[in-house]
Protein backbone atom coordinates (compact mmCIF):
# COMPACT_ATOMS: atom_id res chain seq x y z
CA UNK A 1 0.00 0.00 0.00
CA UNK A 2 3.05 2.71 0.64
CA UNK A 3 4.05 2.50 -2.78
CA UNK A 4 0.18 3.33 -3.67
CA UNK A 5 0.63 6.05 -1.52
CA UNK A 6 3.76 7.67 -2.47
CA UNK A 7 2.46 8.09 -5.49
CA UNK A 8 -0.26 9.97 -4.56
CA UNK A 9 1.71 12.58 -2.50
CA UNK A 10 4.20 12.57 -5.62
CA UNK A 11 1.50 13.35 -7.92
CA UNK A 12 -0.21 16.19 -5.39
CA UNK A 13 3.15 17.27 -4.83
CA UNK A 14 4.21 17.58 -8.39
CA UNK A 15 0.23 19.24 -9.16
CA UNK A 16 1.69 22.02 -6.32
CA UNK A 17 5.44 22.54 -7.65
CA UNK A 18 4.05 22.84 -11.13
CA UNK A 19 1.06 25.53 -10.32
CA UNK A 20 -1.81 23.48 -10.38
CA UNK A 21 -0.44 21.29 -13.15
CA UNK A 22 0.89 24.02 -15.34
CA UNK A 23 4.45 24.98 -16.29
CA UNK A 24 4.86 28.63 -17.47
CA UNK A 25 7.64 29.26 -20.58
CA UNK A 26 8.10 32.10 -22.70
CA UNK A 27 9.10 31.90 -26.14
CA UNK A 28 10.64 35.08 -27.61
CA UNK A 29 8.54 37.73 -25.99
CA UNK A 30 5.49 35.15 -25.70
CA UNK A 31 4.26 34.16 -22.60
CA UNK A 32 2.54 30.20 -22.29
CA UNK A 33 1.63 27.78 -20.26
CA UNK A 34 2.01 23.78 -20.78
CA UNK A 35 0.08 20.94 -18.57
CA UNK A 36 1.48 18.54 -20.40
CA UNK A 37 4.77 18.17 -18.82
CA UNK A 38 2.31 17.79 -15.40
CA UNK A 39 0.52 14.97 -16.87
CA UNK A 40 3.29 13.33 -18.97
CA UNK A 41 5.45 12.79 -15.06
CA UNK A 42 2.62 11.75 -13.46
CA UNK A 43 2.15 9.10 -16.29
CA UNK A 44 5.79 8.25 -16.08
CA UNK A 45 5.52 7.46 -12.66
CA UNK A 46 2.28 5.34 -12.89
CA UNK A 47 4.57 3.64 -15.63
CA UNK A 48 7.04 2.80 -13.30
CA UNK A 49 5.07 0.98 -10.76
CA UNK A 50 3.81 -0.84 -13.09
CA UNK A 51 6.32 -1.91 -14.66
CA UNK A 52 8.31 -2.43 -11.77
CA UNK A 53 5.97 -4.47 -10.02
CA UNK A 54 6.82 -8.08 -8.64
CA UNK A 55 5.23 -11.53 -10.23
CA UNK A 56 3.25 -11.22 -6.99
CA UNK A 57 1.32 -8.19 -7.90
CA UNK A 58 -1.26 -9.24 -9.73
CA UNK A 59 -3.44 -12.59 -9.99
CA UNK A 60 -2.26 -13.54 -13.34
CA UNK A 61 1.33 -11.82 -13.92
CA UNK A 62 2.26 -14.87 -12.77
CA UNK A 63 0.80 -16.87 -15.35
CA UNK A 64 1.91 -14.22 -18.07
CA UNK A 65 5.62 -15.01 -17.05
CA UNK A 66 5.01 -18.95 -17.57
CA UNK A 67 3.59 -18.60 -20.73
CA UNK A 68 6.35 -15.94 -22.05
CA UNK A 69 8.99 -18.43 -20.81
CA UNK A 70 7.36 -21.51 -22.87
CA UNK A 71 6.61 -19.27 -26.20
CA UNK A 72 10.19 -18.46 -25.74
CA UNK A 73 11.19 -22.06 -26.63
CA UNK A 74 8.76 -22.90 -29.16
CA UNK A 75 9.84 -23.00 -32.72
CA UNK A 76 8.15 -20.24 -35.03
CA UNK A 77 6.78 -22.99 -37.23
CA UNK A 78 5.11 -24.57 -34.15
CA UNK A 79 3.44 -21.18 -33.00
CA UNK A 80 2.48 -20.34 -35.99
CA UNK A 81 0.71 -23.72 -36.93
CA UNK A 82 -0.69 -23.73 -33.21
CA UNK A 83 1.12 -26.27 -32.15
CA UNK A 84 0.31 -25.26 -28.41
CA UNK A 85 -1.71 -26.40 -25.44
CA UNK A 86 -5.13 -24.08 -26.27
CA UNK A 87 -6.26 -24.29 -22.17
CA UNK A 88 -2.45 -22.42 -21.48
CA UNK A 89 -1.97 -20.03 -24.55
CA UNK A 90 -3.52 -17.08 -26.01
CA UNK A 91 -5.55 -17.73 -29.36
CA UNK A 92 -4.49 -14.23 -30.19
CA UNK A 93 -1.43 -14.67 -32.36
CA UNK A 94 -0.22 -11.00 -32.03
CA UNK A 95 0.35 -11.35 -28.39
CA UNK A 96 2.28 -14.85 -28.76
CA UNK A 97 4.28 -13.37 -31.70
CA UNK A 98 5.38 -10.07 -29.43
CA UNK A 99 6.50 -12.88 -26.80
CA UNK A 100 8.30 -14.83 -29.43
CA UNK A 101 10.08 -11.74 -31.10
CA UNK A 102 10.74 -10.43 -27.64
CA UNK A 103 12.23 -14.15 -26.32
CA UNK A 104 14.57 -14.59 -29.48
CA UNK A 105 15.98 -10.69 -28.85
CA UNK A 106 16.94 -12.22 -25.38
CA UNK A 107 14.58 -9.85 -23.37
CA UNK A 108 14.37 -10.46 -19.54
CA UNK A 109 10.78 -11.70 -18.06
CA UNK A 110 10.60 -8.14 -16.26
CA UNK A 111 11.82 -5.78 -19.01
CA UNK A 112 8.80 -7.91 -21.19
CA UNK A 113 6.51 -7.35 -18.48
CA UNK A 114 7.67 -3.41 -18.50
CA UNK A 115 6.59 -3.43 -22.22
CA UNK A 116 3.45 -4.59 -21.63
CA UNK A 117 2.90 -2.03 -19.28
CA UNK A 118 4.71 1.19 -21.23
CA UNK A 119 2.01 0.21 -24.42
CA UNK A 120 -0.78 0.49 -22.45
CA UNK A 121 0.07 3.39 -20.09
CA UNK A 122 1.02 5.23 -23.25
CA UNK A 123 -1.83 4.63 -25.13
CA UNK A 124 -4.26 6.51 -22.11
CA UNK A 125 -1.41 9.23 -22.11
CA UNK A 126 -1.87 9.68 -25.60
CA UNK A 127 -5.74 9.84 -25.49
CA UNK A 128 -5.52 11.97 -22.29
CA UNK A 129 -2.84 14.30 -23.48
CA UNK A 130 -4.66 14.94 -26.35
CA UNK A 131 -8.62 15.66 -25.23
CA UNK A 132 -7.61 16.35 -21.82
CA UNK A 133 -10.22 19.49 -20.70
CA UNK A 134 -10.38 20.73 -17.59
CA UNK A 135 -8.09 20.37 -14.29
CA UNK A 136 -5.28 17.85 -15.03
CA UNK A 137 -4.91 16.42 -11.90
CA UNK A 138 -9.30 15.04 -12.31
CA UNK A 139 -7.55 13.10 -15.36
CA UNK A 140 -4.80 11.66 -13.42
CA UNK A 141 -6.51 10.56 -10.26
CA UNK A 142 -9.32 8.90 -13.01
CA UNK A 143 -7.29 7.05 -14.84
CA UNK A 144 -5.56 5.30 -11.19
CA UNK A 145 -9.21 4.66 -10.16
CA UNK A 146 -11.49 4.25 -12.57
CA UNK A 147 -9.14 4.33 -15.87
CA UNK A 148 -8.83 0.41 -16.13
CA UNK A 149 -5.12 1.00 -14.28
CA UNK A 150 -5.05 -1.44 -11.51
CA UNK A 151 -7.14 -3.95 -14.18
CA UNK A 152 -4.02 -3.57 -16.23
CA UNK A 153 -2.06 -5.47 -13.69
CA UNK A 154 -3.76 -8.37 -14.31
CA UNK A 155 -4.49 -8.73 -17.92
CA UNK A 156 -1.63 -7.85 -20.08
CA UNK A 157 -3.26 -8.91 -23.36
CA UNK A 158 -6.49 -6.49 -22.62
CA UNK A 159 -3.90 -4.17 -21.97
CA UNK A 160 -1.94 -3.77 -24.64
CA UNK A 161 -5.14 -4.14 -27.20
CA UNK A 162 -6.76 -1.06 -24.55
CA UNK A 163 -4.00 1.46 -25.68
CA UNK A 164 -3.86 0.47 -28.90
CA UNK A 165 -7.65 1.49 -29.35
CA UNK A 166 -7.00 4.42 -27.47
CA UNK A 167 -4.25 5.33 -30.14
CA UNK A 168 -6.94 4.55 -32.96
CA UNK A 169 -8.98 6.75 -31.66
CA UNK A 170 -7.14 9.69 -31.67
CA UNK A 171 -5.99 9.02 -35.02
CA UNK A 172 -9.97 8.65 -36.09
CA UNK A 173 -10.34 11.63 -34.39
CA UNK A 174 -7.70 13.46 -36.61
CA UNK A 175 -9.51 11.63 -39.64
CA UNK A 176 -7.07 8.97 -40.70
CA UNK A 177 -9.71 6.68 -40.97
CA UNK A 178 -7.57 3.74 -42.00
CA UNK A 179 -4.81 4.18 -39.60
CA UNK A 180 -7.54 4.01 -37.02
CA UNK A 181 -9.14 0.31 -38.57
CA UNK A 182 -5.70 -0.62 -38.37
CA UNK A 183 -5.00 -0.09 -34.69
CA UNK A 184 -8.00 -1.58 -34.03
CA UNK A 185 -7.46 -4.75 -35.82
CA UNK A 186 -3.68 -5.07 -34.68
CA UNK A 187 -5.63 -4.55 -31.18
CA UNK A 188 -7.57 -7.72 -31.91
CA UNK A 189 -4.60 -9.86 -32.37
CA UNK A 190 -3.98 -9.24 -28.79
CA UNK A 191 -7.88 -9.83 -27.55
CA UNK A 192 -10.10 -9.97 -29.58
CA UNK A 193 -12.68 -8.80 -27.44
CA UNK A 194 -11.42 -4.89 -29.33
CA UNK A 195 -13.56 -5.89 -32.27
CA UNK A 196 -16.50 -4.00 -30.26
CA UNK A 197 -14.38 -0.85 -30.24
CA UNK A 198 -15.35 -0.71 -34.16
CA UNK A 199 -18.19 0.95 -32.62
CA UNK A 200 -16.41 4.11 -32.38
CA UNK A 201 -16.91 4.96 -36.17
CA UNK A 202 -20.76 4.60 -35.97
CA UNK A 203 -20.78 6.81 -32.64
CA UNK A 204 -18.88 9.73 -34.71
CA UNK A 205 -21.63 9.70 -37.13
CA UNK A 206 -24.48 9.76 -34.89
CA UNK A 207 -25.79 13.44 -34.39
CA UNK A 208 -24.89 14.90 -30.90
CA UNK A 209 -27.63 16.66 -29.00
CA UNK A 210 -30.15 16.48 -26.45
CA UNK A 211 -32.36 14.33 -27.57
CA UNK A 212 -29.30 11.67 -28.90
CA UNK A 213 -28.11 11.60 -25.21
CA UNK A 214 -31.32 10.74 -23.38
CA UNK A 215 -32.28 8.22 -26.64
CA UNK A 216 -28.74 6.68 -25.91
CA UNK A 217 -28.64 6.46 -22.35
CA UNK A 218 -32.17 4.87 -22.11
CA UNK A 219 -30.92 2.44 -24.81
CA UNK A 220 -27.92 1.82 -22.85
CA UNK A 221 -29.71 1.24 -19.38
CA UNK A 222 -32.11 -1.56 -21.29
CA UNK A 223 -29.07 -3.18 -22.71
CA UNK A 224 -27.25 -3.41 -19.33
CA UNK A 225 -30.59 -5.20 -17.50
CA UNK A 226 -31.35 -7.51 -20.93
CA UNK A 227 -27.68 -7.77 -22.35
CA UNK A 228 -26.92 -11.21 -20.46
CA UNK A 229 -29.55 -12.89 -21.96
CA UNK A 230 -28.29 -12.15 -25.77
CA UNK A 231 -24.15 -12.52 -25.06
CA UNK A 232 -24.38 -16.40 -25.07
CA UNK A 233 -25.92 -15.78 -28.93
CA UNK A 234 -22.98 -13.56 -29.68
CA UNK A 235 -20.07 -15.57 -27.59
CA UNK A 236 -21.37 -18.47 -30.54
CA UNK A 237 -18.96 -16.31 -32.99
CA UNK A 238 -16.01 -16.78 -30.59
CA UNK A 239 -15.69 -20.32 -29.23
CA UNK A 240 -12.99 -19.62 -27.42
CA UNK A 241 -14.82 -16.89 -24.72
CA UNK A 242 -18.29 -18.96 -24.65
CA UNK A 243 -15.57 -21.06 -22.71
CA UNK A 244 -14.31 -18.79 -20.52
CA UNK A 245 -17.12 -16.27 -19.94
CA UNK A 246 -20.43 -16.94 -18.52
CA UNK A 247 -20.34 -20.52 -17.14
CA UNK A 248 -19.08 -19.74 -13.59
CA UNK A 249 -15.21 -19.28 -14.38
CA UNK A 250 -15.23 -16.39 -13.45
CA UNK A 251 -16.45 -14.60 -9.86
CA UNK A 252 -19.48 -12.08 -10.26
CA UNK A 253 -18.56 -9.06 -7.76
CA UNK A 254 -21.43 -6.95 -6.40
CA UNK A 255 -22.19 -3.65 -6.88
CA UNK A 256 -21.02 -2.11 -3.74
CA UNK A 257 -19.40 1.19 -3.99
CA UNK A 258 -19.18 1.63 -7.73
CA UNK A 259 -22.71 1.63 -8.21
CA UNK A 260 -21.76 5.12 -7.17
CA UNK A 261 -19.31 5.73 -9.47
CA UNK A 262 -22.46 4.91 -12.13
CA UNK A 263 -24.70 7.21 -10.88
CA UNK A 264 -22.25 10.03 -11.24
CA UNK A 265 -21.17 8.98 -14.31
CA UNK A 266 -25.05 8.91 -15.78
CA UNK A 267 -25.56 12.74 -13.79
CA UNK A 268 -22.23 14.47 -15.75
CA UNK A 269 -23.90 13.03 -18.69
CA UNK A 270 -27.57 14.29 -18.49
CA UNK A 271 -26.10 17.30 -16.78
CA UNK A 272 -23.59 18.07 -19.98
CA UNK A 273 -26.92 17.38 -22.09
CA UNK A 274 -28.61 20.08 -21.10
CA UNK A 275 -25.55 22.62 -20.45
CA UNK A 276 -23.46 22.27 -23.67
CA UNK A 277 -24.11 24.23 -26.70
CA UNK A 278 -24.76 21.16 -29.46
CA UNK A 279 -24.53 23.90 -32.08
CA UNK A 280 -21.12 23.89 -31.85
CA UNK A 281 -18.82 21.03 -33.67
CA UNK A 282 -16.23 21.11 -31.03
CA UNK A 283 -18.33 19.30 -28.79
CA UNK A 284 -19.66 16.22 -30.99
CA UNK A 285 -16.36 14.36 -29.18
CA UNK A 286 -17.96 15.51 -25.70
CA UNK A 287 -20.84 13.44 -27.29
CA UNK A 288 -18.82 10.81 -28.13
CA UNK A 289 -17.32 10.49 -24.53
CA UNK A 290 -20.63 10.16 -22.92
CA UNK A 291 -21.54 7.40 -25.69
CA UNK A 292 -18.68 5.37 -24.24
CA UNK A 293 -18.90 6.05 -21.04
CA UNK A 294 -22.69 4.82 -21.60
CA UNK A 295 -21.12 1.64 -22.60
CA UNK A 296 -18.99 1.41 -19.86
CA UNK A 297 -21.86 1.79 -17.31
CA UNK A 298 -24.40 -0.93 -19.44
CA UNK A 299 -21.61 -3.55 -19.94
CA UNK A 300 -20.95 -3.17 -16.08
CA UNK A 301 -24.36 -3.65 -15.17
CA UNK A 302 -24.74 -6.98 -17.10
CA UNK A 303 -21.13 -8.24 -15.64
CA UNK A 304 -23.51 -8.18 -12.58
CA UNK A 305 -25.50 -11.17 -13.83
CA UNK A 306 -22.91 -12.17 -16.39
CA UNK A 307 -19.26 -13.56 -15.10
CA UNK A 308 -16.71 -12.22 -17.10
CA UNK A 309 -18.56 -9.90 -19.17
CA UNK A 310 -17.47 -6.66 -17.17
CA UNK A 311 -13.67 -7.39 -17.98
CA UNK A 312 -14.94 -5.77 -21.68
CA UNK A 313 -15.87 -2.36 -19.97
CA UNK A 314 -12.10 -2.28 -20.02
CA UNK A 315 -11.99 -0.91 -23.46
CA UNK A 316 -14.04 1.91 -22.51
CA UNK A 317 -12.93 2.73 -19.20
CA UNK A 318 -10.24 5.41 -20.16
CA UNK A 319 -12.88 7.86 -21.73
CA UNK A 320 -14.14 7.73 -18.19
CA UNK A 321 -10.85 10.41 -17.94
CA UNK A 322 -11.69 12.52 -20.41
CA UNK A 323 -15.11 12.26 -19.24
CA UNK A 324 -14.56 13.55 -15.96
CA UNK A 325 -11.97 16.10 -16.86
CA UNK A 326 -14.42 18.01 -19.33
CA UNK A 327 -17.23 17.90 -16.40
CA UNK A 328 -15.16 20.47 -14.58
CA UNK A 329 -16.35 22.73 -17.35
CA UNK A 330 -19.71 22.40 -16.25
CA UNK A 331 -19.21 24.41 -12.91
CA UNK A 332 -17.67 27.68 -12.49
CA UNK A 333 -16.18 29.62 -9.13
CA UNK A 334 -16.23 28.54 -5.63
CA UNK A 335 -18.76 26.00 -7.44
CA UNK A 336 -15.97 24.40 -9.44
CA UNK A 337 -13.18 24.12 -6.71
CA UNK A 338 -15.48 22.56 -4.51
CA UNK A 339 -16.66 20.15 -7.45
CA UNK A 340 -12.93 19.06 -8.64
CA UNK A 341 -11.61 18.81 -4.83
CA UNK A 342 -14.62 16.32 -4.30
CA UNK A 343 -13.58 14.27 -7.00
CA UNK A 344 -10.08 14.34 -6.72
CA UNK A 345 -10.34 13.12 -3.00
CA UNK A 346 -12.82 10.49 -4.49
CA UNK A 347 -10.52 9.15 -6.70
CA UNK A 348 -7.94 9.12 -4.20
CA UNK A 349 -10.10 7.07 -1.66
CA UNK A 350 -11.74 4.85 -4.85
CA UNK A 351 -7.75 4.08 -5.93
CA UNK A 352 -6.75 3.13 -2.35
CA UNK A 353 -9.33 0.85 -1.32
CA UNK A 354 -9.21 -0.87 -4.95
CA UNK A 355 -5.46 -1.14 -4.25
CA UNK A 356 -5.73 -2.55 -0.85
CA UNK A 357 -7.08 -6.13 -2.20
CA UNK A 358 -4.64 -8.73 -1.72
CA UNK A 359 -3.98 -8.96 -5.30
CA UNK A 360 -2.40 -5.81 -5.60
CA UNK A 361 -0.34 -5.84 -2.32
CA UNK A 362 3.09 -4.00 -3.62
CA UNK A 363 6.24 -5.25 -4.16
CA UNK A 364 9.45 -4.39 -6.21
CA UNK A 365 10.70 -6.92 -8.47
CA UNK A 366 14.02 -7.22 -6.49
CA UNK A 367 11.97 -7.75 -3.30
Amino acid sequence: MSAYVILIVYILLLWCVTKKGTVLYTVGNVKSECSNFFVFMSFLAIFLLSALRNKTVGVDTVSYIKYYEAVREMSWEGLIKGEWDHHFFTTEKGFMILEKICGDLMVPTQLFIALCAGIFVYGIYKLASTYIEGNVIVSVFSFLAVGSYLLSINVLRQGIGVGLCCIAWVELKKGNLKRFVIGVLLACTFHVSCCVFFLAVIFEKIPAGRKSIIISTIVMMVVGFVGAAFLPIILRWFPVYAVRYGNGRWKINEANGIVIVWFIVLAIILLSAFRLDWSKKEHHIDFEVMLFSLCYVSINIIGLSFDGAQRLSMLFQPFLILLFSKSCGLWSGATKSIYTTGVVAGMIVLFLKAASTAQYAYLPFWA
